[in-house]
């Protein structure tokens, strides 16, 4: 099992105040997914934190920000490495991120 960290964030539309309002953390949740189901869960994500992506442990993955109609909000979900992880899950980030489609790994 491999621990990840879900977070589904909220910006606001800018005001004639703020042109770039702050993010605002709508929920975060820590759950255990097996390999086949981290794999799925990354497959829904189009984006990733770094460029190129490497599979690193210190990379997220994120979608593309969905509008809120009623709200007029912008809603992002990433998707993290849980770091309470023993060392040797590590491995299994960067191929899940492979096995999803999100990097090519050589060699």
């Amino acid at each position: 099992m491999i621990k990840i960290t879900r977070i589904i964030e909220r910006q606001p539309p800018p005001d004639e105040h703020d042109d770039c309002p702050d993010y605002q953390v709508d929920d975060e949740m820590t759950e255990q997914v097996s390999f086949r189901e981290l794999v799925q869960e990354m497959r829904r994500f189009s984006l990733v934190s770094c460029s190129p992506a490497i599979g690193a442990t210190y990379e997220w993955l994120l979608t593309e920000p969905a509008p809120d109609y009623m709200t007029g909000d912008e809603i992002t979900e990433t998707l993290h490495f849980d770091h309470d992880n023993p060392p040797r899950a590590a491995k299994y980030w960067r191929k899940a991120m492979h096995a999803a489609g999100l990097i090519k790994i050589r060699g």
